[in-house]
């Protein structure tokens, strides 16, 4: 069935028709539609091949191809939001952290820097200068600090003195505090220079004390120089001229001042091993015999105040030894130690002993005695009457 049929199916009225055609005559002209082109359109449009619809239907591919593009320009605005979110937030975290531990540090600095006013107000100096060097490691440019730790280290290197009532009235007024007269300094200062210079160790310490006590801080570091010097030199000379105990007490104080060279560090242990040697005098004759042995092979000639030298402690700690032996029966080990003995030194009582001890180690007692081819002339020394206990001298 065409359009025209189907038109042809539904009955109109005349008049309905006629005034139709007059609304479209008088008002829409333009919409005048002629009946056979709308059935000559319907019929073309079902005369279209398929093909042709399917190209109408391709014509939205572009549109479809645009939403997408937007999706993903929107998904990728969202990530890119996104991303700037998370570094801000991150940023702002590391910032955070950073701002909390500086003020973990600023209340730890203040405290220790609160702590340290009162050490150096109850006269506790060394732990103040602890915790100001705390304070200088965390946070070098914290103002006032490195001045603060000169005056605490001028504190401990001042000497204690115990305070007086004068001494707090001067402290309340110091306006009128007199000017400290430094002439007397200079001289004291000036006659150190000439001591040094002229190698008077003892001039020079004795003047150095003098100044340190009359005046601490008049030129501190020259003063400390000089009074290293002449502690030094005094130290040597104590230890070779048999001051042993003096010379390493003079060594102990320079070595608070500065370091000790070789030379100086070289006399102090001569001098601590010969004490000790000395220590195991009448008690270790095994250990006396061992340092001293040493020491004789090194220094020979030195001594201490008793004026004993290395090689006479040697020489008698040797025939002691040989005695312990001999008491013990050993006769052949003390032979050999007496041996040893009179190699160091000659001793005509040591001899004799010696000589009875080497015929004892050669003939031990209870031993059958070969009896002698030739009988012994008439003028002939008789062996020497010793005893179980052979002599020896005193040291």
């Amino acid at each position: 069935m065409n359009s025209d049929d189907q038109l042809n199916d539904f009955p109109q009225d005349n008049e309905e028709i006629q005034e139709k055609e007059i609304i479209n005559d008088g008002l829409a002209p333009e919409f005048d539609l002629d009946q056979n082109e709308i059935r000559d359109d319907e019929e073309s449009l079902q005369d279209l091949p398929s093909s042709e619809v399917v190209e109408d239907d391709a014509s939205d591919l572009p549109i479809k191809e645009k939403k997408k593009r937007w999706v993903l320009l929107a998904l990728l605005f969202a990530v890119i939001v996104i991303g700037i979110s998370v570094f801000l937030g991150y940023r702002n975290g590391v910032q955070r952290r950073i701002q909390n531990e500086r003020s973990m540090l600023m209340d730890q600095i203040s405290l220790q820097l609160d702590w340290a006013y009162r050490d150096i107000d109850e006269g506790r100096y060394e732990n103040a200068k602890t915790r100001l060097e705390y304070i200088i490691d965390k946070y070098p440019g914290f103002p006032g600090i490195d001045q603060l730790l000169v005056d605490v280290m001028m504190k401990m290197e001042a000497p204690t003195a115990v305070p007086t009532a004068e001494f707090v009235i001067e402290t309340l007024e110091p306006e009128i505090t007199p000017t400290v007269d430094t002439r007397a300094a200079e001289e004291t200062f000036a006659q150190i220079e000439q001591n040094i210079a002229n190698q008077e160790w003892d001039l020079a310490i004795q003047n150095i004390q003098s100044l340190k006590e009359s005046n601490y801080d008049y030129k501190t570091v020259i003063v400390d120089g000089y009074y290293f010097i002449a502690l030094r030199n005094r130290g040597i000379q104590r230890i070779w001229a048999g001051e042993l105990e003096q010379g390493m007490y003079d060594l102990s104080v320079a070595e608070q001042l500065g370091a000790l060279d070789n030379v100086a560090a070289g006399a102090r242990n001569w001098a601590s091993l010969y004490m000790t040697g000395a220590s195991y005098w009448d008690v270790n004759w095994s250990g006396a015999v061992e340092i001293f042995g040493q020491l004789y092979a090194q220094l020979p000639y030195f001594s201490d105040a008793s004026g004993m030298s290395s090689a006479e402690r040697y020489r008698i700690a040797l025939y002691r030894l040989g005695d312990q032996y001999a008491a013990a029966g050993d006769y052949c080990t003390a032979s050999s130690y007496y041996q040893q003995s009179l190699s160091v030194g000659v001793n005509l009582d040591i001899e004799v002993t010696a000589t009875w001890l080497a015929d004892v180690c050669a003939n031990p007692p209870g031993e059958e005695t070969p009896e002698p081819t030739e009988e012994p002339e008439a003028n002939a020394t008789p062996a020497p009457d010793v005893t179980e206990e052979a002599p020896t001298e005193t040291p």
